[in-house]
């Protein structure tokens, strides 16, 4: 009965353990509350300038949830490279224009993920962090 009564107690003991390594890294994960800047340009407009609060945990997820909350418009496909934006705005969508070869491009001069590779990556693919920005403009490609 002894060995028993041992062998529950640090079955008890393991599950306290490990729920407490569990709860660590749950806090530890940036999914939480976070300001972000978002910044849209068209047409040598600013057309949206506002610091955003989310839990979102990636780029993506953040502007589809200001979409889905009317803060902006936004159309997007997805491919095997990720999420491409093709149209964004706040009262009005502006989209890409082939014929003038403009299209929506991002920036970020904060975003670790952003200036560690010295491009940002597919919108679904990008982490965002407490305090990054995020400048989206209608702009001609330069190739």
């Amino acid at each position: 009965m002894n060995k028993n009564k041992k062998i529950v107690v640090a079955l008890i003991a393991l599950v306290v353990v490990i729920g407490g390594i569990f709860a660590y890294r749950m806090m530890g994960q940036d999914k939480g509350d976070k300001d972000i800047q978002i910044v849209i340009k068209a047409d040598d407009k600013t057309l949206y300038d506002e610091t955003v609060d989310t839990d979102a945990g990636t780029l993506g997820d953040l502007l589809i949830e200001m979409e889905k909350d009317g803060d902006i418009k936004l159309e997007y496909e997805t491919s095997g490279y990720g999420m491409f934006i093709t149209g964004m705005g706040s009262d009005k969508l502006y989209s890409n224009d082939d014929s003038t070869s403009k299209y929506w491009i991002y920036s970020s001069d904060n975003n670790k993920q952003c200036v560690d590779a010295g491009f940002c990556d597919a919108a679904d693919a990008l982490k965002i962090k407490d305090g990054d920005a995020f400048v989206f403009e209608l702009a001609e490609a330069t190739y």
